[in-house]
């Protein structure tokens, strides 16, 4: 009797060790969770939103794939689907096209793959919110576009103004969106005119300064310069030293960066908005950690700005 309990006890035991060790080869198998993060293009403040990006990987044990879709709405989409066949487990997704990404919704719930956008929206809220993902972690874009007109308000006061407006890359969100703001202050105001707009492919400086130069050989005055990002404001200024302008002109932009310091403590950029480009990196990670780990996460996390300009330029530090 003793040798019969004493083999049945062996035996559960190795069966319980067998079943351990499964476990834990399974667990193993797995590993840490795959996350798709899809970039429109390459551009400063991507690498620098990398950085909080693979902070919080490390912290949450995550890995990140990037992509780069280099401007192209169509490559992304295609790469969009190559990670679902992949079977990644979560996608992060910054639309290079607010519209022609809408697809990507229903590819990835089809898939059961959680998308979860950033920075560009999907769709034409400006909340971010489309049936179908997880959240948005971003800036209210209308908002920022009628920040904009309020600093142009600001400056300008009850004087007319000739103003010319450089948006980003065309068919971004931004670039949509934050026009849309802009022109909703602009129609308060009779005695205010868009005389020349241009959208920059790619959101480049040199793009900008392009466009700024393309307006002043035209003899046009200008009274104020909005422009959708840092890069634009500090080409639109260089543009109009170059030009040797003399007329009095406000410049407003979005995106706080080093260039534009001595510009503001100069005088020729006015105001800028600024927010942490890292933090928000972080908050994007963040947050998928925490829905893959069962948690309930905000239909929209918005990030906040700040305005810059010469009585607080010297107290913000600039990320790039």
């Amino acid at each position: 009797m003793k040798a019969k309990c004493t083999t049945a006890t062996v035996a559960v035991l190795l069966f319980c060790s067998f079943l351990a060790f499964s476990g834990a080869q399974t667990e193993e198998a797995a590993g840490p969770p795959e996350v798709a993060v899809l970039l429109p293009g390459s551009v400063e403040f991507f690498s620098v939103m990398q950085k909080g990006m693979d902070k919080a990987a490390e912290k949450y044990s995550i890995d990140l794939v990037y992509s780069d879709a280099e401007w192209d709405a169509g490559k992304q989409l295609s790469q969009l689907e190559n990670f679902v066949t992949k079977g990644v487990d979560a996608i992060l997704l910054c639309a290079g096209d607010n519209q022609a990404l809408l697809p990507s919704v229903d590819i990835c719930k089809e898939a059961g793959i959680p998308l979860i956008t950033f920075t560009n929206t999907l769709g034409s809220r400006p909340d971010g919110w489309v049936e179908g993902i997880v959240t948005f972690i971003g800036t209210n874009e209308i908002s920022l576009g009628m920040q904009l007109g309020k600093m142009g308000e600001q400056l300008l006061g009850s004087k007319p103004a000739n103003i010319v407006l450089i948006e980003g890359s065309p068919g971004t969100a931004p670039q949509r969106m934050r026009t849309e703001g802009f022109k909703k202050v602009v129609d308060k105001h009779s005695n205010w005119e868009i005389v020349y707009s241009q959208a920059i492919p790619g959101w480049t400086k040199e793009g900008a300064l392009a466009a700024m130069e393309a307006f002043l050989q035209s003899g046009k005055k200008v009274d104020l310069v909005v422009t959708h990002w840092n890069f634009a404001a500090a080409a639109a200024a260089m543009a109009l030293d170059e030009a040797g302008y003399t007329g009095d002109v406000s410049i407003v932009g979005l995106e706080f960066n080093r260039d534009l310091i001595t510009y503001i403590k100069d005088g020729k950029v006015d105001a800028v908005t600024f927010y942490s480009v890292e933090d928000l990196g972080y908050t994007v990670v963040e947050n998928t950690a925490n829905f893959l780990n069962g948690q309930t996460i905000p239909k929209f996390v918005e990030i906040e700005t700040i305005v810059v300009d010469i009585n607080n330029v010297n107290d913000v530090e600039p990320e790039f």
